[in-house]
């Protein structure tokens, strides 16, 4: 389980500087990534623990969480 949060919290700073730049200028939209992607890590071990340490889903599970995390991001900071 270590391994895949691991996996989550590195791939949060991957897609934070691949799409919103340097992580020192933007890191409201690191912290977002990172809860993002563990939150999607933890939920993975919750309903598909089997799956914890499969490579592909893994990786897929951290960007998907991580890009949730910054687009819910995004539409709480525009809804105000």
């Amino acid at each position: 389980m270590s391994d895949v949060l691991f996996s989550a919290v590195t791939t949060g700073f991957l897609m934070v500087r691949l799409f919103r730049g340097p992580w020192l200028r933007n890191p409201q939209y690191l912290a977002a990534a990172i809860c993002g992607s563990v939150l999607a890590a933890l939920m993975l071990h919750l309903f598909w623990p089997v799956m914890d340490d499969s490579f592909v889903v893994g990786g897929v599970t951290g960007l998907a969480g991580s890009w949730a995390g910054m687009a819910l991001f995004d539409m709480a900071v525009g809804m105000v």
